[in-house]
């Protein structure tokens, strides 16, 4: 893992860590020894997991409506194959 250099900002600790794209600020898990909970569950931004459970919400549901137009499709199908029909 790659060192993260600490720096104090206004009496505020910002984490940094440099990649091959420049300098960028990380969120830790641990600091200072204490579990960091908001950066563990929402990666350092509640607006960011707000959008990401946004996503996987519109997701989810995309997969019930289309299972669902599936499984009425297969009825109409079976319904009509049981009809008999005379030409």
């Amino acid at each position: 893992m790659k060192k993260i250099d600490v720096v104090e900002i206004e009496g505020e600790k910002v984490y940094l860590r440099k990649s091959f794209l420049g300098w960028k600020v990380v969120y830790p898990i641990k600091i200072e020894g204490k579990t960091n909970w908001k950066n563990l569950i929402a990666g350092g931004n509640w607006w960011n997991l707000l959008k990401i459970a946004v996503l996987v919400a519109m997701i989810l549901i995309v997969v019930s409506e289309y299972s669902t137009a599936v499984r009425v499709g297969n009825e109409c199908i079976a319904q009509l194959n049981s009809m008999k029909i005379i030409l």
